[in-house]
């Protein structure tokens, strides 16, 4: 990476749109991607600081699981994986502490998932990652095909970007491990989130062809199983649709904005009535529309993830970035309310000050 192009992104002329340039911007300076980002959105944010008042609490729960000190759950699994669904983050982190302290079986292994997200969305990567090895831990006791499948697509999520390889490789394994069993329906979805999240990675580590060929794999299993029924195996809406949704992530990743566009152009969001799949769709969808220099789209489309995930659109640097970088790119004569309602959405209210 150039020093100007450093000095770019240090001045706000030039975004981080990208994982792969966050990577890459993290090498060149010797530093993590958390050191670098530091914890996510606003810290005076009302609602972020709800949320991560749960905390220690949370970590608490892990580690007294940990020593086997369980407890009797009494949160509804439903309303953790709705809240989750809806990245409501300042929601679902109440209820985490007590339904990962006593919960067991698949049941757990989702309270796990959105207990690895929302922590790491919140700038808790390490307590993401204790969630996503209990995950695991329970599935592999299960010993079920497709609850592994899931578990280790969790312990990916959790994984840092700087690792380059190593999440593709497990992505990989795993898959070939469940290969065999993918004549259930259920093991096929996970056999197919594992793909996506190989492709996602392998773009990240900028290996096009890696990561085509997992999303080929990918679209072969959705197109085989149709969109699903109930948001499919542990909500994570396993189809067609999906796919079209990382499509789009992994055309961006691999710096091809325009196909990103048109990818999007096949892909009925609707069917999947989830705020974190929608939402991380829209904010690619603006990215990739504003690399190819359409900001009064791009603005919009931002707009449209900020309404479906609002606490996840607060709290995404790279969402930021491009938008201050188009706020900046602008006259000030020009810019439109929707831009500013942009900027406000992200904490950057100083950019449309009069």
């Amino acid at each position: 990476m150039s020093q100007p192009y450093l000095s770019q992104i240090e001045t706000g002329t030039r975004p981080v749109e990208r994982r792969a340039t966050l990577v890459a911007l993290a090498g060149a300076l010797d530093v993590s991607i958390a050191d670098l980002t530091g914890q996510p959105g606003d810290p005076t944010d009302p609602v972020r600081a709800a949320a991560a008042a749960h905390v220690p609490a949370i970590r608490e729960a892990l580690i007294r699981r940990e020593v086997g000190e369980l407890e009797e759950p009494h949160h509804e699994v439903r309303q953790l994986m709705a809240a989750g669904g809806a990245y409501d983050f300042a929601a679902a982190a109440p209820m985490l502490p007590n339904l990962l302290g006593g919960l067991h079986g698949g049941d757990l292994v989702q309270v796990a998932h959105v207990g690895t997200y929302t922590l790491k969305h919140l700038g808790y990567a390490d307590l993401a990652r204790d969630a996503a090895r209990l995950a695991v831990a329970e599935a592999r006791e299960l010993g079920d095909p497709a609850w592994i499948g899931i578990a280790e697509f969790v312990r990916i999520l959790a994984m840092p970007p700087e690792m380059p390889g190593a999440p593709t490789r497990l992505a990989q394994r795993v898959a070939d491990e469940i290969q065999p069993h993918i004549g259930d329906p259920q093991a096929r979805q996970a056999y197919g989130m594992l793909h996506l999240h190989a492709a996602l990675r392998a773009a990240v580590d900028r290996r096009s062809d890696v990561a085509l060929d997992h999303l080929r794999e990918a679209g072969e299993a959705a197109q085989s199983l149709g969109e699903p029924e109930d948001l499919g195996l542990a909500r994570f809406a396993f189809g067609p649709t999906n796919v079209g949704f990382w499509t789009v992530s992994v055309q961006l990743e691999l710096g091809e904005p325009q196909l990103a566009i048109e990818a999007s152009e096949l892909v009925a969001p609707g069917w999947i009535p989830l705020a974190n799949r929608q939402a991380p769709y829209f904010a690619d969808v603006a990215t990739a529309l504003a690399q190819v220099g359409r900001d009064h789209e791009a603005i919009a489309a931002f707009l449209r993830a900020e309404a479906v995930g609002p606490q996840w659109v607060r709290l995404r640097p790279t969402v930021r970035d491009t938008i201050g970088s188009i706020i900046r790119r602008t006259k000030r004569n020009a810019l439109t309310k929707q831009m500013r309602s942009a900027a406000v959405a992200v904490s950057l209210r100083q950019l449309v000050k009069d």
